[in-house]
């Protein structure tokens, strides 16, 4: 009911150009062929995309609070492999709270949904943003995954998170994950900064 009257009171509009009715529309959002593949310690790494133009405009402005984007970005993921159960890379509770969302687990919700697969949201974040923070900072910013303590977890998954940059996070969470006896099938995200089609992802 909330969500209905919202968006009435705030019709959607494209983040990136403001036009009127998705909160990514077709001349901004990327196309199939703007996809890249690449490999993560072993895993299969799926983007919709480049971290920059309108897909980055519209992941920045869901990150600053935007809904909008959310049913958007679902719905390009329809492009993406996935396998196994879908596990949310989340963030901090206190981002969450300046957000009044977090944006990986929204946005494992609606893709679950369209896809008629299962989700868990297994994962605790620890410790402070990495926006800001320089290479060397994130990559040795490891341990900031915990399991919850009612976590049940599935046998398989596919990681998702929003952007990857230096595949840092993805390495943490699957490490955590894997030390459970977990299997970690994929990772997948709406953006992946300095990559090209079918590349490895450097440390």
């Amino acid at each position: 009911m909330l969500q209905s009257l919202r968006a009435w009171i705030f019709p959607a509009a494209c983040a990136a150009c403001d036009r009127p009715g998705s909160g990514l529309c077709a001349g901004c959002a990327p196309g199939a062929s703007d996809a890249l593949t690449f490999r993560l310690d072993g895993m299969a790494g799926f983007a919709l995309g480049s971290y920059d133009g309108a897909l980055r405009t519209a992941i920045v402005a869901m990150k600053r609070g935007e809904r909008d984007p959310l049913d958007a970005f679902a719905a390009l993921l329809d492009r993406a492999p996935l396998a196994g159960s879908l596990v949310p890379l989340p963030t901090t509770r206190r981002r969450a709270a300046e957000r009044g969302f977090d944006q990986s687990v929204a946005l494992a919700r609606l893709v679950a949904a369209r896809r008629g697969i299962a989700w868990a949201n297994v994962l605790e974040k620890r410790g402070g943003p990495q926006a800001g923070l320089g290479r060397r900072a994130r990559l040795g910013a490891a341990g900031r995954f915990r399991l919850r303590p009612d976590a049940r977890l599935p046998a398989l998954v596919t990681l998702l998170d929003d952007v990857c940059t230096t595949g840092a996070t993805a390495r943490d969470a699957a490490a955590v994950l894997q030390a459970a006896g977990v299997a970690i099938a994929g990772f997948v995200v709406l953006a992946r900064t300095g990559g090209t089609r079918g590349g490895p992802l450097r440390s």
